[in-house]
């Protein structure tokens, strides 16, 4: 019988990701507000500003920096005022700390990937910059239990493919894992493959979509139930 074939995202699925970048949003509307602007116009203009960058420029931590300096200049520009060079300096401190943030395993993680492991062939799929990205994977210390890492620029229903060829994967025995309905699970589902969303806590709004009907569209709440739910052994 083939092997089960977990294909896994990364942020937000095996150590949070969004939640920091959250809070530097926010520090960012609190320190507009500081100068006058209303907070909610503020995560409003940055949210407009990456939707704009983000399929050009990519997922790169530094052009999150980048997207929210141009937050603060546009804020400015709409209501007349002259940006001023010390809170720009402010601007980019806060969002710098999205660069090189702690590794965080999700729950549940730590203790399950060990067992799959043992029972699956484990893949990960991630987009946005490749050493910031392979950087996360060393620091994780989940290395070991992975049979390959793929960092992409964007995920689609080719990249699935692709790695359907490359590592000679029955599509019938393989699923995709992840937290995001347009990255993740709609690819996967159009790739015919499997397709596990797992919800993360704290989304971001870029990765919203409708998901497509499927009979191999599978929701857990949890990443440990993933052994529940193919019955995988908890010990061997």
């Amino acid at each position: 019988m083939e092997k089960l074939a977990l294909i896994l995202d990364a942020d937000d699925t095996l150590w949070e990701n969004n939640l920091f970048y959250e809070r530097a949003v926010d520090a960012f509307a609190g320190r507009m507000a500081a100068e006058g602007f209303d907070p909610l116009e503020a995560r409003a203009t940055f949210d407009q500003v990456e939707r704009e960058r983000v399929p050009v420029v990519g997922y790169a931590p530094e052009e999150f920096v980048r997207s929210m300096a141009l937050a603060y200049h546009r804020l400015c520009d709409r209501h007349g005022q002259a940006p001023e060079t010390g809170v720009e300096r402010e601007v980019v401190a806060i969002a710098r700390q999205v660069i090189d943030y702690p590794i965080v395993l999700l729950d549940g993680v730590a203790e399950t990937l060990p067992i799959l492991h043992r029972c699956c062939r484990l893949i990960v799929l991630t987009k946005g910059d490749r050493q910031v990205q392979q950087d996360k994977v060393r620091r994780s210390g989940l290395e070991c239990y992975l049979e390959a890492v793929h960092v992409v620029a964007e995920k689609g229903v080719q990249t699935l493919h692709d790695l359907l060829r490359r590592y000679q994967l029955d599509p019938r025995c393989t699923w995709m894992v992840g937290n995001s309905p347009r990255s993740d699970v709609n690819p996967a589902l159009q790739a015919g493959i499997g397709a596990v969303y797992i919800p993360y806590a704290f989304p971001w709004s870029f990765e919203d979509a409708a998901i497509v009907e499927s009979e191999r569209f599978v929701r857990l709440e949890r990443f440990s139930q993933l052994l529940e739910h193919f019955s995988l052994p908890e010990a061997a």
